[in-house]
């Protein structure tokens, strides 16, 4: 409960709340002239409850009571703090900046015990309060994946922010050039509807950062860093400095922001002029290239119920992968669609990884994606689509015909 203003003899709580998170030894009455301030504590008042206060002979009845505006926590801290308060709210890198200024210590002792070339991803509530974090391993050949959301299948599961959906946020992890090079990441929203916010409170439907970054949804704020003396030396300075290591920017919002977000949409932006690999590895994306097409998904039930085998089929284009196509039951959130309850709302998530291949990622199924012509087992968090190896997703097989003779910019 936020800090309440009230009389000497009535305290008012909410009149919605059976009970109100207050107790008699964290009440304080500054001075004669001004009231008493309630703070969370034990709960053990309510409306209608009566006691004394161990700091004052006055007996104290709570009433039910509306809480006025001038009574929240943002007008109790007009005065010193209001001001800039009043400031921080028009401006998101700093409540951003305030949240990783309560982070850091816990941000650091994490991470020391982080292997070098892992990166550790933490989520934080909004006063910098960890609620979940996830060591995601230095990837090698395939992409590392983590899911973002409050489904509790999710690899870093967020329950309690009602602004986060079910699946939120997909990260990727790509190994780089070199066996020391930095890890690069790509993210994409999954139509969550508070959307994925970078560091300059800009939304973008897909976003990328090279070594360590921080994104923010709904309520939550999460942070990359990567792991072991790496990441103790990024987080190390004032507070500034730590911040404007790891975004870019100030607190202020100043200078260049190192994540970078879609440029427009549908596309996904990146960082770095990789050249085309034929087959694995992170490449860049050309914005300013014309949707190509990429062949033909086609989706299919191992296990049809009743009405004979049913198939659907997409045509593929370069647009659609780059923003990343998604398959499940959900017909307005999925290109691709397909019926029965094998298959999750939003069960995967297809990407371009080469001319020949595409990347499929489990979105915290129910029954999981694996290689062809395994139905059962442990699910895994990407697989590679080529033309000759089908990917199932439940007991649904997800197969590829590409275009020959194409091109990737």
């Amino acid at each position: 409960m936020t800090p309440l203003q009230a009389s000497v003899e009535e305290i008012p709580v909410l009149a919605n709340r059976a009970r109100c998170a207050v107790s008699t030894d964290v009440l304080t009455r500054p001075s004669p002239a001004r009231p008493y301030v309630v703070r969370a504590g034990a709960p053990n008042m309510y409306p209608g409850a009566v006691f004394r206060s161990d700091s004052s002979p006055v007996q104290i009845r709570c009433l039910a009571v509306g809480l006025k505006p001038e009574d929240s926590a943002e007008q109790a801290a007009a005065g010193n703090g209001g001001a800039q308060a009043a400031q921080d709210g028009n401006n998101p890198t700093a409540l951003l900046a305030g949240c990783f200024e309560r982070a850091r210590p816990v941000l650091r002792a994490l991470v020391a015990g982080v292997e070098a070339g892992d990166s550790l991803v933490v989520a934080t509530d909004r006063k910098g309060f960890p609620v979940a974090q996830r060591v995601l391993r230095r990837p090698r050949d395939l992409p590392r994946a983590l899911v973002i959301g409050r489904h509790n299948r999710c690899a870093l599961s967020i329950p309690n922010d009602n602004r986060v959906s079910l699946r939120h946020v997909l990260l990727t992890a790509w190994p780089s050039s070199g066996d020391s090079g930095p890890t690069r990441f790509r993210g994409y929203d999954l139509g969550g509807r508070a959307g994925v916010l970078l560091a300059d409170g800009k939304r973008v439907p897909g976003f990328s950062f090279q070594s360590h970054g921080l994104i923010s949804l709904g309520r939550t704020v999460v942070f990359v860093v990567p792991g072991s003396e790496e990441g103790v030396s990024l987080l190390d300075g004032t507070e500034s400095e730590a911040f404007e290591n790891l975004t870019g920017l100030n607190p202020n919002g100043k200078g260049v922001r190192l994540a970078a977000g879609a440029a427009a949409e549908p596309g996904v932006a990146h960082i770095g002029g990789d050249e085309p690999r034929e087959f694995g590895g992170y490449r860049g994306l050309d914005m300013d290239a014309r949707p190509q097409p990429r062949g033909v998904l086609r989706l299919r039930s191992t296990k049809p119920a009743g009405r004979g085998e049913e198939v659907r089929e997409l045509d593929l284009d370069s647009r659609q992968l780059q923003r990343g196509l998604l398959i499940g039951r959900y017909s307005d959130r999925c290109s691709l669609a397909g019926h029965g309850r094998n298959l999750s709302r939003v069960h995967a998530l297809v990407s371009e990884e080469s001319a020949r291949s595409l990347l499929v990622y489990d979105l915290a199924s129910t029954n999981g994606v694996r290689p062809s012509g395994m139905t059962e087992g442990p699910s895994h968090a990407v697989v590679r689509l080529t033309e000759d190896s089908p990917v199932m997703l439940g007991h649904f097989e997800l197969a590829w015909v590409p275009n020959r003779g194409v091109k990737l910019h």
